[in-house]
């Protein structure tokens, strides 16, 4: 309450002196350091080193971080510009920065582990997930992938003394000092060189471990998840150019992403199967050879991502029954004349779907229309979202969106994402990408007049 001065009147200029300095308390320093921790924990690794400058106290709350992600991005753009020695030092200084984060760490233990980084096969890297180990760690992620012009190095492979084993043993005898990852539940390897035996061994020893990606290894030939016992729940095989067989058979897998040769998969009794997610190359009968494949859990999936149109034959394909469904993404070659009746198929066996994601090819369309326009027409009352990437307001995709608002009679939305996910890494070609993107924005608001007024339209 605001006081009367000596004259009956109110000093209102101390009041506003008052709040002013009541505004500039330092609140958060008065928080536990178990809050504070968690807050630097949210905060990208050298931001959270940064606030050791503040104060005493705050010199070494950093150091208890539980999320170490040594994502270091600008360096990498960096490294594209450097040649010899002066590349081979920006390399260095990064070995350097994680190597001293690392010393100075206190927390006993950490949720995640991440490296972002263009490094060959080193040592270090071994005595980082060593460190990880000991720590505990939850989240163990190394992403090796980045692309740097001109740079050929070797991947990363894990050591036998890593893995706890001798060189004369196998890996199913382990060392009595092996450290263990009891805690690992998510592993994710970019780049990294794994084989079969590495991978299995991974799967069988860590017995809370429930996600698993590899990307991009050259040594993964076949692989083997079998038997219940197994914790595994979400697996990412992409890029692995060798693999040759996939055998999934009574787990207890959640989710499958697979990028590769239909042919090479083996799936039975996968009780708790809902999400799939098949990209990759496309023989003339990926359908038929996929759906085979897939027999065993196609009347429980509610997630399907298939990337199979620019394998269009003429013919009526043939889809099996997807009772349960709720979304779909599908790349499409809009440059397909039967496309929109391949399409119409999908619709027409997922009876409950909810979510449609078309990915359009980002070539030019034929100004023809689709053929067999009225064997392609059905009626779908549960369609509410629409997504189509890749639009860039052509005619046929203009035709498309057309169809789909005609189909889907509850129709909400419709989401017009013009981005191209392949853009040029050369600057001039980049600036042309986004200028066409930019049109195609201002396509897509033109053809909301033609939609009808109950679906909300979005242009990302």
């Amino acid at each position: 309450m605001v006081e009367p001065n000596s004259k009956g009147g109110y000093n209102l200029r101390k009041r506003k002196k008052k709040d002013v300095a009541d505004d500039m308390v330092d609140r958060i320093s008065g928080l536990p350091d178990e809050i504070l921790v968690s807050i630097l924990s949210l905060l990208p690794l050298k931001e959270a080193q940064a606030t050791s400058i503040l104060s005493r106290r705050w010199q070494y709350l950093w150091a208890y971080s539980t999320n170490l992600n040594f994502d270091a991005e600008k360096n990498l753009m960096r490294l594209n510009e450097l040649k010899g020695e002066a590349r081979e030092l920006e390399m260095c200084r990064y070995v350097n920065w994680v190597d001293s984060v690392l010393k100075q760490h206190r927390a006993l233990n950490i949720d995640r582990f991440r490296v972002f980084f263009k490094l060959g096969p080193r040592i270090c890297i071994d005595e980082w997930i060593q460190f990880a180990m000991r720590k505990g760690v939850q989240m163990l992620e190394l992403d090796f992938s980045a692309y740097i012009r001109y740079l050929l190095i070797g991947k990363y492979r894990f050591s036998n003394k890593l893995l706890g084993i001798s060189e004369t043993s196998g890996l199913k005898s382990l060392c009595s000092e092996y450290i263990g990852f009891k805690c690992l539940k998510v592993f994710d390897l970019k780049s990294v060189d794994v084989d079969q035996e590495v991978l299995e061994y991974f799967i069988s020893n860590c017995p809370v471990l429930e996600r698993l990606a590899v990307y991009g290894s050259s040594s993964l030939v076949n692989l083997r998840v079998v038997g219940h016992s197994i914790a595994l729940k979400y697996l990412v095989i992409r890029g692995c150019e060798n693999i040759k067989t996939i055998q999934i058979c009574d787990a207890n897998l959640v989710s499958f992403c697979y990028d590769g040769y239909v042919r090479n998969l083996v799936l039975s009794n996968l009780p708790l199967l809902v999400e799939v997610s098949i990209v990759g190359w496309l023989p003339h009968d990926f359908l038929e050879i996929t759906f085979f494949h897939l027999s065993c859990c196609l009347s429980q999936l509610e997630i399907l991502n298939l990337n199979y149109m620019k394998a269009c034959c003429e013919r009526d394909p043939v889809i099996p029954s997807l009772p349960n469904l709720k979304r779909l993404e599908l790349a499409i070659d809009d440059t397909e004349n039967f496309a929109l009746l391949h399409l119409a198929s999908f619709i027409k066996k997922a009876p409950y779907m909810h979510t449609l994601v078309l990915r359009l090819s980002q070539s030019w369309s034929k100004k023809s229309p689709f053929a067999k326009k009225t064997a392609a027409k059905c009626s779908h009352d549960r369609l509410k979202v629409v997504e189509i990437v890749g639009y860039s307001g052509l005619s046929r995709q203009i035709e498309l969106v057309m169809y789909l608002t005609k189909t889907a009679s509850n129709l909400e939305k419709i989401v017009f994402d013009p981005v191209n996910s392949l853009r040029p890494r050369f600057d001039r070609l980049r600036d042309l990408v986004v200028e066409k993107e930019e049109l195609s924005r201002a396509q897509a608001q033109q053809l909301k007049r033609k939609l009808p007024a109950t679906v909300e339209v979005v242009c990302l």
